[in-house]
């Protein structure tokens, strides 16, 4: 009962903070509290998922270009603003029923979206984590966007790194490749097995 209190707590913060922008029902938000990760299509066996939050066409080309140059291991999956990526990660909407479902390894966030902003999308997997600061893959902000304030909006909504793009393509792709290099194979996360036993034990 007590799990259940706090799961709707949580929610009705939630659609204090944002039901009237987005226009959602307490229903979205409650579904927030159990989060399903989403893959498109077959997987292949340790093949890590790679989510990338950008609407503009143009910067999503560059980022494929990018990410098939850099080497790196990956498969990338795409989504056009801060509803989709909410959505994609707790397998709502477009994504809800989709069979195979997977924690994206990185998570990279543009900051200026429609509907949703990044920081945004922060903000609720900041709320919806709480303390449990393994429940989602590490985000990194990837933007144009050198305001001191937004960096410092980032890193407190729980951002772990802010990159701002290089204006060349060659620095662009150098940078890309940096990136992936360091949180798919440098950095090691917490195992998913870890991840889905912590999540069992404590009914999320």
């Amino acid at each position: 009962m007590g799990g259940n209190v706090s799961a709707e707590y949580r929610a009705l913060l939630l659609q204090k903070e944002y039901g009237c922008d987005y226009g959602a029902p307490m229903a979205f938000f409650l579904e927030l509290q159990s989060p399903l990760h989403y893959c498109d299509g077959p997987m292949e066996i340790d093949e890590k998922v790679v989510l990338l939050a950008e609407d503009d066409p143009a910067h999503e080309a560059l980022f494929r270009r990018a990410v098939e140059s850099s080497g790196v291991a990956c498969r990338l999956d795409v989504v056009h603003d801060g509803v989709e990526a909410i959505e994609y990660l707790f397998g709502t909407g477009k994504f809800q029923d989709t069979g195979c479902r997977i924690m994206p390894a990185l998570i990279l966030l543009y900051l200026k979206m429609p509907r949703m902003d990044g920081l945004q999308v922060l903000q609720i997997l900041r709320r919806v984590r709480g303390d449990d600061q393994i429940r989602f893959a590490p985000v990194v902000v990837l933007t144009s966007s050198e305001n001191d304030q937004n960096i410092s909006e980032a890193y407190r909504r729980g951002a772990q790194s802010y990159i701002c793009k290089p204006l060349s393509y060659p620095e662009f792709t150098n940078t890309v490749k940096e990136t992936l290099q360091y949180w798919l194979s440098l950095n090691r996360s917490v195992p998913q097995e870890h991840v889905d036993a912590y999540a069992m034990h404590e009914g999320l």
